[in-house]
């Protein structure tokens, strides 16, 4: 939805422009908050260091919001648009009774007013939890655990390993599962394995933050603090077997197509026509590309050898990590405290942007369409699309003129 608001902004704001008396160019640029004059530091020769000469101003006056990790025009505009969602979306709370049962406003209302309720929240503190806790706590075999863990991902939780349909590297039109590397509570592999005081800090404090979320489920500290040493063990073995983000980046580390056979084999403790079933695909996939093999081959290798307690305790604390943003305050904010040592955020965001940005994040399409018949006026769609046709001439006109490039590939 961002890239239509930003066209949408742009045309509005260019419109009213026009309309205006023939306004000075750098009042224009500072109305159209493209460049503000203002902002330019003059001190500074443009021809020795066009970066400080263009932002120096600008950096020097500019304060990071303090929820935020970072300041600029686009935080402005996301700021300005999460107004108008917010305004879409109260009214869609205030009327979600009104609409037919399974209509998309009605969703949008009853999903974020779900989110809003705080009383709720604090009232119910973590008893909500207690079927998927007390489910958690029966598992008594393999099966089971792997049942459970295609449960909390399909819930959404981060456990084990990954999956995603994606494009077949060798045949891009089809469409085939891919198996990931998963299962890390922090962002990445190199936290658990990097060495140095900072990272040995940030270890300890991801394990004390494990415990607290243990803890405030109900665990006595002792308990939740030998069960937070075990997940920590447990994530370090995930992440020495997990590839870097730069051989994340090589198509050819990632590309390992294979049958189910080949897949059976290189990670047999791991059923894998329950797993697809249990996960909503059907139980006779035939192909898999496997991002990462060696991952795959160790989490096999821990689901048959790392005691079931342990594994308990690891599926507790991600399902605890992934609904603490939306629990008490005592889970929001041990959620918030952790996760501020990625962010650099000083200040959590208001209840309503936390509640508007995750509605966008899982009901995306239903509310660009809220937004859309609330904002996109067929006047602002002529603009909009004047905006788009002015953008597709200019690279028409550029395209003829390129001498290197052949008729037909301009075609």
């Amino acid at each position: 939805m961002t890239a239509f608001v930003s066209i949408a902004l742009v045309a509005s704001d260019a419109h009213a422009q026009r309309q205006a008396a023939a306004p000075r160019l750098d009042q224009q640029l500072t109305a159209l908050r493209v460049i503000d004059p203002a902002m330019i530091d003059t001190s500074v020769r443009a021809c020795g260091d066009f970066f400080q000469f263009a932002n120096g101003t600008w950096l020097a006056h500019d304060v990071i919001p303090a929820a935020y990790s970072s300041s600029g025009v686009g935080r402005d505009m996301a700021d300005r648009n999460e107004l108008v969602v917010r305004s879409v979306l109260e009214q869609a709370m205030a009327k979600r009774s009104s609409p037919a049962t399974n209509s998309t406003q009605r969703k949008l209302g009853t999903f974020y007013a779900s989110c809003m309720d705080s009383v709720g929240a604090e009232s119910k503190g973590a008893t909500t939890l207690r079927p998927m806790l007390a489910r958690i706590d029966a598992i008594t075999s393999r099966a089971a655990l792997l049942t459970e863990i295609a449960e909390l991902r399909m819930s959404g939780a981060n456990v084990l390993f990954g999956y995603v349909p994606s494009a077949d590297p060798h045949d891009a039109a089809h469409y085939i599962v891919w198996l990931l590397q998963s299962g890390l509570g922090m962002p990445d592999r190199d936290y658990y394995t990097d060495q140095g005081s900072g990272a040995d800090s940030l270890r300890t404090a991801y394990v004390h933050h494990i415990g607290t979320l243990l803890g405030l489920a109900g665990e006595e500290p002792a308990e939740a603090s030998a069960d937070a040493d075990l997940v920590m063990s447990l994530e370090t073995e995930l992440a020495k077997a997990s590839l870097t983000r730069v051989a994340q980046r090589d198509p050819a580390a990632t590309d390992h197509p294979m049958s189910l056979a080949q897949l059976a084999q290189l990670a047999p403790n791991v059923d894998w026509p329950a797993y697809f079933r249990a996960i909503g695909l059907a139980a006779n996939v035939a192909k898999v590309n496997v991002a990462s093999p060696e991952f795959l081959r160790r989490a096999s290798e821990l689901l048959a050898a790392t005691p079931l307690h342990d594994w308990r305790a690891y599926l507790r604390f991600h399902a605890l990590a992934q609904l603490s943003p939306w629990l008490s305050s005592p889970f929001v904010n041990e959620d918030f405290a952790f996760s501020a040592n990625f962010t650099g955020a000083k200040e959590l965001l208001p209840r309503w942007k936390r509640c508007a940005q995750e509605t966008d994040r899982l009901m995306g399409e239903a509310l660009g369409q809220a937004y859309v018949t609330r904002t996109f006026s067929p006047e602002a769609r002529v603009k909009a699309r004047a905006v788009i046709d002015d953008i597709r001439e200019a690279f028409r006109a550029r395209l003829m003129r390129l001498t290197w490039m052949s008729d037909s590939t301009r075609a």
